[in-house]
């Protein structure tokens, strides 16, 4: 095994071991670790905490010529496990049969080594220009906000940057006349929401005798999910279904019209199994997902809430929810409260980072392609976009050397694991990429 892909797998190990699950998350023994590489090698670095526990390891370079900033940015936490379900320990770090496995092998220790060595090579080498940064940050996995989000609003000086690179994207998708690898432009705003629903309370033994709401709230509840948003196809979005479309050999003539508002259910019908992340990314969506109402089993509930997870594409904000909502359900017989608000982001495509990108790609898989998308959940590249007006894209180059939807199911699931192969992919691709960005800012 090559030196700095043994570097890698190593310190991958290691991470896992360092139990980051969140809550409570308790993310700076392995920000320790980080600080300790970068101590050895004499790199300046700064280890800061949000809250005691709650750490992140930030380093920085300055090559001296004028250039653009760059943040290779990743998060130390990691989602529960539950041991019994897996059939190695999910804390283990386990190498064996060409995997390392355990919680954070894919989600996300794994960007964090090798964007270390990447970050490494580049400021050994002094292979970059303008200031390079690299940042393992708490707490994305509960939204960031002792993590990235902190270092956003209370440290920017550590973390400003004209570009990101960060998780997200990065994965591949095969296709019949090729591949196509993912990198993440977008991705949608939360505006979690509850809807509370008010009735009059009665004997339960007489239904008649009180109004219920709890009906109304599942009323409501069927309302919102038996009816979908209309399409709003973002042109990122639209490139990224017609190179999946080429890559799976579809002609050129067919693809425009799969891609229209007539051409899409058929698209949809088409998509299998990717089926539901395709349409999500094609609208606003709201889901219902808890109900609280009711005490007794014997009384007629008076109150009812009903929260509903609700994720809008760029453009949508709370305006368009309240009309959307008060339009499906009547108006009036319920109050409406936002719990959760953070709007959608979106980076340029065609930047020099993105054309770093698809330059790495086509030398280090060859016959592929790269084509943008837009996350339907979140990422930390939201505070950078926000704030500063970053260029952020999420890729982590993986190829899918399981099938696809077994990799996406490990992520957050039972026996998560990479192989020692895709390490070395991804480290070679990163730092390719890295190399291509430099020669092209």
């Amino acid at each position: 095994m090559e030196a700095r892909v043994k570097f890698v797998v190593d310190l991958l190990s290691q991470l896992i071991q360092v139990n980051t699950t969140n809550p409570p998350g308790n993310e700076t023994p392995a920000a320790k670790l980080v600080a300790e590489v970068l101590a050895e090698r004499g790199v300046e670095h700064e280890l800061v905490e949000s809250a005691p526990g709650r750490g992140s390891v930030v380093a920085w370079a300055e090559s001296g010529e004028p250039g653009p900033s760059l943040l290779l940015l990743s998060h130390l936490d990691v989602v529960p496990a539950n041991s019994g379900e897996w059939s190695v320990d999910p804390f283990s770090g386990l190498v064996k049969d060409g995997f390392v496995w355990g919680r954070g092998a894919l989600d996300d220790k794994l960007s964090v080594a090798v964007m270390l060595r990447a970050f490494l090579d580049l400021v050994e080498s002094k292979r970059f220009k303008g200031r390079l940064i690299y940042a393992a940050t708490a707490d994305e996995e509960m939204g960031g906000r002792m993590g990235a989000g902190w270092l956003v609003e209370n440290r920017p000086d550590l973390v400003r940057a004209d570009y990101v690179l960060n998780e997200g994207g990065g994965f591949e998708m095969p296709g019949k006349r090729g591949s196509v690898f993912l990198v993440q432009v977008a991705e949608k705003g939360v505006y979690w929401f509850k809807l509370a629903f008010r009735g009059s309370p009665g004997h339960a033994s007489m239904p008649k005798s009180g109004d219920n709401a709890l009906l109304k709230a599942s009323r409501a509840a069927l309302a919102i999910a038996s009816k979908q948003p209309p399409p709003d196809v973002k042109p990122y979005v639209k490139l990224m279904l017609e190179k999946v479309l080429e890559a799976q050999g579809i002609p050129a003539p067919l693809r425009p019209l799969l891609t229209s508002k007539l051409g899409l259910p058929l698209l949809l019908r088409a998509s299998g199994e990717a089926a539901p992340m395709i349409d999500a990314m094609l609208r606003n969506t709201l889901a219902p997902t808890v109900v609280r109402g009711g005490e007794k089993v014997n009384v007629i509930p008076s109150l009812c809430g009903l929260s509903v997870d609700c994720r809008l594409l760029p453009g949508y904000g709370e305006d368009w929810v309240r009309g959307y909502v008060s339009r499906l359900l009547g108006g009036s017989g319920f109050e409406l409260e936002f719990t959760h608000r953070d709007a959608a982001t979106e980076s340029p495509v065609g930047t020099p980072l993105f054309k770093a990108i698809e330059q790495a790609v086509a030398s280090e898989a060859p016959g592929s392609t790269v084509a943008p998308y837009m996350s339907t959940g979140g990422t930390d590249s939201r505070f950078f976009r926000r704030a500063f007006g970053t260029v952020a894209y999420g890729f982590v180059p993986l190829k899918s050397d399981l099938p696809l939807k077994e990799m996406l199911r490990m992520v957050h699931g039972i026996d998560e694991r990479v192989s020692i192969s895709n390490v070395e992919f991804c480290y070679r691709a990163t730092l390719r990429t890295l190399e291509a960005f430099y020669k092209l800012a």
